[in-house]
């Protein structure tokens, strides 16, 4: 299948950068000498974004039904992964019992090394031909997969992907699989060639048509940024000729506890305000800006809770706040005690509540008033009730 748009930003604007001509799939060993089928192996960059990403895609069964590297065979690699878990468990402070899922998991050589640890651990590995040292889902990972898991053994707090991530096509597919199979606090792992050293050391020979992807940071951030996961960190590793290793958890959730507190400011702002008309007591506000006009627009503070603003800006002295027809009045009128008289048919005598709107100054405002017995209320980041 030819690449038409990029994998991750979906950019039509791909430009070719290299190609190493058709060539068979590199991994499919032939029990015989005899004629192969040959794909395109060339190199597209988007010029947005920036992904290095292969021209065509070889279909996925033709790739890993029947696969043959097995990463047991070195003894450099099982080293690398009994010192990759090791440090993964004291980062991760991982536990006894605690999930662990690899996608692409071979043989299950890294996933050996946290199931001697106590770890409960899951291979998910679509090659039929490959035997398992650990429990393993034959089949490729999706999202129906990862309900799958997760039913069978729970949220994952570690999900791995070593040389597995960069053969991904469809990695928003991909993303939404680890949404359902990552625990709340859990992180994904992934290790693949990096790019620096594929080109500062002329290593084309790690360009195969199972490396879809030759990911730099600026598309990584990219990816994840559109995800409900963010890239918190990367690294290196000498394996395979130099890897990136990218950490990857989920983003904190800010928009929801944002809502709800400034739900509770309203509710609470409101609430005092008209406890203290109600009690008699004559309330005003300082700082005519316009954050002051969408506070009071939302937390529906009108004209007949509150009797005037007070701004120090003369473009706006003797206008009226819009939405609420609060008038705006000169600063002196607190400051000095002063009466406004440009305004008909208004009492500006001295306060007893003092609403700051212009929160950001607040300290400016309140040493300004000090003495003059106010009762402030400063809404933001939460409502604060003080006299100074």
């Amino acid at each position: 299948m030819l690449v038409r748009l990029c994998r991750i930003c979906k950019s039509k604007d791909l430009k070719k950068i290299f190609s190493l001509g058709k060539q068979p799939i590199a991994n499919n060993l032939l029990d015989k000498p005899g004629k192969v089928r040959v794909y395109p192996l060339e190199l597209l960059q988007c010029q947005h974004c920036s992904l290095i990403q292969l021209s065509y895609v070889v279909p996925k069964e033709k790739l890993y039904d029947n696969y043959l590297y097995i990463p047991s065979v070195s003894k450099t690699h099982l080293k690398h992964f009994e010192e990759l878990s090791a440090n993964l468990i004291k980062d991760l402070q991982l536990k006894k019992g605690d999930v662990v899922v690899d996608i692409g998991s071979s043989d299950g050589s890294l996933l050996k090394c946290f199931e001697d640890k106590g770890m409960s651990v899951v291979g998910v590995e679509p090659a039929r031909n490959i035997q398992s040292t650990v429990l393993r889902y034959s089949n490729y990972f999706s999202e129906e997969l990862a309900r799958e898991i997760v039913a069978a053994a729970g949220k994952a707090k570690l999900v791995t992907a070593t040389n597995s991530f960069a053969h991904i096509d469809d990695l928003y597919e991909y993303l939404r699989a680890l949404d359902i199979l990552l625990a709340s606090d859990g992180v994904f792992f992934a290790q693949f060639p990096d790019v620096r050293n594929l080109l500062k050391e002329n290593q084309f020979d790690t360009i195969y048509h199972e490396h879809l992807s030759y990911f730099t940071y600026e598309p990584l951030h990219h990816l994840f940024a559109n995800s409900p996961f963010e890239l918190y960190k990367i690294d290196q590793s000498k394996i395979h000729g130099g890897s990136m290793r990218i950490y990857v958890r989920r983003r904190e959730k800010l928009l929801q506890p944002f809502i709800e507190n400034v739900i509770e400011i309203k509710k609470e702002l409101y609430g005092y305000i008209l406890g203290q008309k109600m009690a008699g007591k004559k309330i005003v506000a300082f700082g005519a800006a316009a954050k002051g006009m969408v506070l009071l627009n939302y937390c529906g503070l009108d004209s007949k809770l509150i009797d005037y603003i007070a701004d120090g800006t003369p473009y706006k002295q003797g206008k009226y706040a819009p939405g609420t027809n609060i008038p705006i009045v000169p600063e002196e009128v607190l400051l000095e005690g002063k009466t406004f008289r440009e305004i008909i048919d208004r009492n500006f005598s001295k306060p007893d509540v003092v609403l700051i709107l212009a929160w950001n100054f607040k300290e400016e405002i309140m040493a300004k008033l000090k003495g003059r017995g106010y009762t402030f209320v400063i809404p933001i980041p939460e409502v604060k009730i003080c006299k100074k």
